[in-house]
């Protein structure tokens, strides 16, 4: 067996319990020239906590009416979930939700959504469940959800589990299976990656289709109006050499935006080794190529109004107990990086979205019951 990473990508970018709006108008382009120069500048700023006691929250998703919307993967069961030897424990539940901030009106529109919670011999819990979230035309909502598992794993879960590892209407119909795709291809075998698992992260149009990352399964998957599943492209494994040994680390794509230049831009977490991560730029029909190095675990990306890329680090690996999160501005032309300052540190964070005025909004404090929606205005 491969040193592979999909355990690790799916206990991070899913949830655990371990440790223990107004609308927005169209800013001129003097508030974008004055958001872009703060961010550069490095002036730190302070978050406003929009809401909390979210359920390990995952994506944000600012809406064209600047609504704002928090994809929440729940508690599995809602009851505790024990540990014990052999393999790992999984408890099932409709748990998950969707929190939505739109002007003074904020809670819980959608509940009763699939979640898991997944317990391995003696360590830490993990949910898994809702990871994006956004409202169609018509009011309903379309969502994609994790899992870590293949079909037979949301079967052996019981009722209810089917929308887990899919791009799906919430309620509704399946638009694309992402668990049955790695069933049948498991794309990243090629690169000696030994462990078949999906574990669908965000999504992003292209066309009538979209574009779908897999954390576990380390590819894009192209997901057609017609429920039929493509590979787009698999990333290359990273490496990690060290005095002693050369340790592979699977890429774990997360975040995926399409850039004003019309290419998708797609962040990978590379073994969550501190300064490993990478960011890659790829135009459909051609090859990835690597955009800007020199980031660690970037969970989420967003894009600014004046086109920069906004990322978003679940830890940086700077500090020891929960991980510490931080964003960066990576400039659109050269994929310089530069940190954006906060004087309240980011815990945990693992969702990001940024408004057409330059606000940036956060889901923090990820893995709990005890989430945070942050704000950070107009940076």
């Amino acid at each position: 067996m491969s040193r592979s990473f999909k355990p690790w990508a799916g206990a991070l970018l899913t949830t655990a319990v371990t440790v223990s709006l107004a609308a927005t108008s169209i800013p001129s382009s003097a508030a974008d020239t004055a958001a872009s120069h703060r961010h550069r500048a490095g002036v730190a700023s302070t978050p406003l906590v929009v809401a909390s006691g979210l359920h390990n929250p995952r994506d944000v998703t600012v809406q064209w009416d600047g609504s704002v919307l928090v994809a929440e993967s729940g508690s599995g069961s809602g009851a505790a979930c024990p540990s014990k030897p052999g393999p790992p424990v999984r408890c099932f539940g409709l748990t998950g939700s969707i929190y939505k901030v739109a002007g003074r009106k904020k809670g819980r529109v959608v509940t009763g959504l699939p979640s898991q919670e997944l317990v391995p011999p003696g360590g830490p819990s993990s949910i898994y469940g809702l990871n994006q979230v956004e409202q169609r035309w018509d009011g309903s909502y379309r969502a994609v959800y994790g899992l870590i598992g293949l079909p037979s794993t949301r079967t052996d879960l019981g009722a209810g589990s089917g929308p887990l590892a899919t791009l799906s209407i919430v309620n509704g119909p399946v638009l694309g299976d992402l668990a049955a795709h790695e069933a049948e291809h498991d794309p990243d075998a090629v690169l000696g990656n030994t462990l078949p698992a999906s574990n669908p992260q965000r999504f992003v149009r292209h066309g009538r289709d979209f574009l779908v990352t897999d954390a576990a399964a380390n590819d894009v998957i192209r997901v057609r109006p017609d429920g039929t599943t493509k590979t787009e492209v698999v990333l290359p494994n990273n490496a990690l050499e060290t005095e002693s040994e050369s340790v592979k680390a699977e890429a774990v794509p997360t975040g995926i935006v399409r850039g004003r230049d019309g290419a998708f831009y797609i962040s990978d977490l590379s073994g969550a080794h501190n300064g490993l991560g990478r960011l890659w730029r790829y135009v459909p029909g051609g090859e990835p190529t690597v955009f800007a190095t020199g980031l660690s675990s970037v969970i989420d990306l967003a894009v600014a109004p004046d086109g920069d890329l906004i990322a978003l680090s679940y830890s940086t690996g700077s500090t020891p107990g929960a991980p510490t999160g931080a964003l960066n501005r990576i400039d659109r032309r050269t994929g310089a990086l530069t940190p954006i300052k906060s004087d309240t540190p980011l815990t945990m964070p693992t969702g990001l979205d940024v408004t057409r005025r330059g606000d940036i909004y956060i889901t923090n404090n990820s893995l709990s019951n005890e989430g945070q929606l942050l704000k950070f205005p107009a940076l």
